[in-house]
């Protein structure tokens, strides 16, 4: 797989042949259904899957990938905005490691994904992705609808800044989803109030 970012900082545009989306597709929800970490019906990883599924099935972004001296392979791709598909990311390793069996293969399309966002993220944000993962690792062994609810809250803020703003606040945006913030973390509460309990997010342009 292979990533685009996009220019408003929103997030970036996940890329891959039909059967690399398939192979993540299937293993999003192998993950969902035999870790003993997550509920099946998961938020966060349900609507992952369901844009996976999506550009498979041609209903997103499509292009292609050229190779040298060889003929161009169709690709598919989705929008995944910051601050949702790391703790996607983060929900879904850390679920990874609550399955009674874990194969190569399964190892094999988390590192790609892994790749894929953190690489993303470092080009965006260098020297960030390591620190920003771990925050979500151990974001996703909190409990999920708690924090589902509060990630809705900061990805509405996130949306609703300028470009600059977005790269500039990633980080505190994201630490403020824990109960304890870092010390040196500039935003205060009030910025996320009027987000609360939202529906749908801002509107904004990728």
């Amino acid at each position: 797989m292979q990533y685009d970012n996009r220019k408003s900082n929103a997030g970036l545009v996940i890329w891959g042949d039909i059967y690399e989306l398939k192979n993540l597709w299937a293993f999003i929800h192998r993950v969902l259904d035999e870790s003993t970490l997550l509920d099946e019906e998961d938020q966060l990883l349900t609507s992952l899957a369901y844009e996976v599924r999506h550009a498979f099935d041609r209903l997103r972004h499509k292009s292609v990938r050229k190779w040298y001296g060889e003929d161009s392979t169709p690709i598919y791709g989705f929008d995944c905005i910051w601050p949702v598909t790391l703790m996607q990311l983060g929900r879904l390793r850390a679920g990874l490691s609550f399955m009674p069996t874990v194969t190569r293969h399964d190892q094999s399309v988390m590192y790609g994904l892994e790749s894929v966002v953190l690489n993303g993220l470092e080009d965006m944000l260098p020297g960030t992705s390591e620190q920003l993962y771990k925050m979500a690792l151990r974001f996703a062994h909190d409990e999920a609808d708690t924090v589902d609810s509060i990630l809705d809250s900061r990805t509405g803020y996130f949306l609703s800044l300028t470009p600059r703003k977005r790269k500039d606040h990633l980080a505190a945006i994201f630490d403020s989803i824990g109960t304890v913030w870092a010390r040196d973390n500039p935003l205060d509460p009030i910025v996320f109030e009027p987000f609360l309990g939202l529906s749908e997010y801002p509107t904004f342009k990728w």
